[in-house]
């Protein structure tokens, strides 16, 4: 029988794994559970040694999109509420390839005990060219970049304080590992430096502290993890021969993988740890992945590529759109800057005009006048010799000009005085 909370009223729900619906007894909310296979139903075994509780697939938690599926088996304490879940995206997950971190939770009927257990995942960081016309942005293969990787006694601080985030505490015992476990960590070696890797470490501890929660109560806590820390140097850039082995030094690019395999909390009243302990550690030895962990992986992947190729998509008609704005810019500067040089142009032919028309004058001995009549002279322009200081012309005879020299003369109201051109014709 797995036992699940009602997510409006927070009311127990019991599925005897086979249902379809499921209904609170309190609010009559229903649930929409997909049961597992049968093969998997008869696959599960009363624990042999006390009977109390039995090995299962724990269930995602409902209202999550995967809901009825099991990422993980594991034997579950009697009468305990378990659940598994995606582990938060803030800390976990490789979108690239591991977007789903399994996490289970286990929580005693009283509430005086929890044990939290969260699966794999891996933390990439891939160094830059060490040539800087090469350097680029870094590609991180997870969502989370640890800058400079723990050990498993320094995660499990990190683990303390970020998952329990106590007022006051300190460390009671740090166990080292056993014979087993040491040659789990020379196989997990092995594999890596099989895969290219040239410096591998597989670290694993667990961290017994004594801590007050928020709420002043006293606390045990456990923290148990193991941690994989593996550097791959890059490939030459350039290829083979002599020009690729004096590159590689500078080019190739170091490839550095932490991973935490697991990590496994428990949290308990001071006095109750002792004797949980042991039902604690049937759990975290008993948990296994399930096929549905790799569907559920899947579907995920599958979803970041579809939103990865909308997300394409949508870049494009924005490059697209962008290009054509850059396009209109480029034309609209093109033309203005046209339109200012054919105005350069101009200015300078009518300045070159200007002085080639004074060189004329100069050499003729004449100054040019605009005339008063329009329509007189060519264009509107007739000159008189350089000894005149003053030009006129008659308004009511435009052919008829007078010239005086030395002095100013008032010829009267029927002649207008000329003004003279400068060259500006």
């Amino acid at each position: 029988m797995v036992i699940l909370k009602c997510q409006k009223c927070g009311a127990q729900l019991q599925w005897d794994g086979t249902g379809n619906v499921m209904r609170c007894g309190n609010c009559q909310t229903e649930y929409m559970i997909h049961p597992r296979s049968e093969t998997f139903r008869r696959a599960r075994k009363q624990d042999p040694y006390t009977g109390r509780g039995e090995v299962q697939g724990i269930p995602i938690v409902p209202g999550n999109d995967c809901s009825g599926l099991c990422p993980i088996e594991s034997f579950a304490p009697k009468g305990w509420h378990i659940c598994s879940r995606q582990a938060s995206d803030e800390f976990y997950g490789d979108h690239a390839s591991n977007p789903f971190v399994a996490e289970a939770e286990f929580v005693a009927p009283d509430g005086s005990a929890r044990i939290l257990f969260r699966g794999s995942n891996i933390y990439t960081d891939r160094k830059l060219s060490r040539i800087p016309l090469f350097k680029q942005i870094d590609v991180l293969g997870s969502y989370m970049r640890i800058a400079s990787p723990f050990s498993a006694e320094q995660y499990c601080d990190y683990l303390l304080q970020r998952d329990i985030q106590p007022v006051s505490g300190n460390k009671l015992r740090v166990e080292e590992a056993s014979e087993a476990e040491r040659e789990r960590q020379q196989t997990i070696c092995r594999n890596y430096i099989s895969q290219g890797f040239s410096s591998v470490v597989s670290d694993w501890k667990r961290v017994t502290y004594e801590i007050t929660d928020r709420s002043g109560q006293r606390k045990t806590i456990s923290v148990e993890t193991r941690v994989n820390d593996a550097h791959k140097a890059g490939q030459p850039m350039m290829g083979g021969g002599m020009f690729g082995s004096m590159m590689w030094p500078m080019a190739a690019p170091d490839e550095h993988y932490w991973e935490t395999q697991y990590e496994f909390i428990i949290v308990s009243d001071a006095d109750k740890y002792e004797a949980l302990f042991p039902t604690a550690q049937k759990v975290n030895e008993s948990i296994q992945y399930t096929d549905d962990l790799e569907q559920i992986r899947q579907s995920l992947l599958q979803y970041l590529q579809a939103l990865k190729n909308q997300t394409a998509m949508a870049v494009h008609q924005q490059e697209m759109a962008s290009w054509d704005r850059r396009q209109q810019i480029i034309s609209d500067t093109h033309n203005y800057t046209m339109n200012v040089m054919h105005q350069m142009n101009a200015n300078t032919a009518a300045t070159h005009q200007r002085v080639a028309n004074l060189h004329s004058e100069s050499i003729r001995g004449v100054n040019t006048y605009y005339t008063a009549q329009p329509g007189t002279g060519i264009p509107d322009v007739v000159e008189a010799d350089v000894r005149w200081d003053n030009v006129y012309q008659s308004t009511v005879d435009p052919s008829v000009f007078v010239a005086s020299e030395s002095y100013w003369l008032e010829p009267g109201v029927d002649f207008e005085p000329l003004i003279r051109t400068n060259g500006q014709y």
